[in-house]
């Protein structure tokens, strides 16, 4: 049985002429609009009155952007020129933009609507783009497989979670094997109440053979061993210490 479910990207083609259309659109409804009302992000998306819209998160791609603007101001220029002036030759007022108004309006659509703006030269850009996202997309269940798989101790509905996490940072230090972990977080089940055990301890020489006598549990057929007074002080010194280049491991 395969599971299908919809993505929750959305991207969304939008020709030059009618992007600074819609942003121009977006500006005049700031005019009128109470300073901290929330802008009508449906002229420029009006995709976001569609159902489940709310649990997308939309990308906007426009090819082109600039070679338009420059060929339309190079058309106006060569209309208004002696002998060739006409009424058509006025330019629209979305092409009157600012790039700071165009910026500004780009920043409300992020901030108001998550809504991020793909700026591309080329349709070559654009289909790279499309390909690189289908990718992501194809490969986001593996790698929530993988990382599931990477700590599945610390979301444990036995409550021990946690205790299984700070066996784990004992076993990162040198020669320190699973069964020595378990035994030192059997003794002490959190990093708290190991460091209180230190300050109830009187002298330095204690704090540091505090874990050398935990017995080690090991297989029935050999002989029981304990932690030792090497990871004992290793661990002590971890614990307290304030000194970054501290050497813990003497045999190095």
């Amino acid at each position: 049985m395969v599971k299908t479910e919809e993505e929750k990207e959305v991207l969304v083609l939008v020709e030059p002429e009618d992007f600074l259309k819609r942003l121009f659109s977006l500006t005049q409804s700031f005019v009128n609009a109470p300073s901290a009302s929330q802008p009508d992000l449906n002229q420029v998306l009006p995709l976001a009155d569609l159902e489940g819209s709310s649990t997308k998160t939309y990308s906007l791609a426009v090819i082109g952007l600039d070679a338009y603007r420059c060929n339309q101001e190079h058309g106006r220029q060569q209309a208004l020129s002696p002998g060739k002036q006409s009424p058509s030759s006025q330019p629209g007022p979305e092409l009157c933009m600012t790039q700071e108004e165009i910026l500004e309006v780009l920043v409300v659509l992020q901030l108001w609507g998550n809504i991020e703006v793909l700026f591309l030269d080329t349709w070559q850009e654009f289909g790279q783009h499309v390909s690189a996202l289908t990718k992501a997309i194809a490969k986001r269940p593996y790698k929530r497989q993988l990382q599931s798989k990477e700590l599945p101790f610390c979301t444990a509905g036995d409550g021990t979670g946690l205790w299984q996490v700070w066996k784990r940072q004992i076993q990162q230090f040198n020669r320190v094997s699973p069964a020595t972990a378990a035994a030192i977080a059997e003794a002490y089940p959190s990093p708290s109440l190991l460091l209180q055990a230190y300050e109830e301890c009187s002298t330095e020489d204690e704090k540091r053979l505090l874990l050398s006598d935990i017995p080690v549990k090991l297989d029935v057929s050999s002989k029981d061993r304990r932690v030792g007074p090497d990871l004992s002080r290793r661990i002590y010194l971890f614990t307290v210490s304030t000194d970054p280049d501290l050497v813990l491991d003497l045999s190095t």
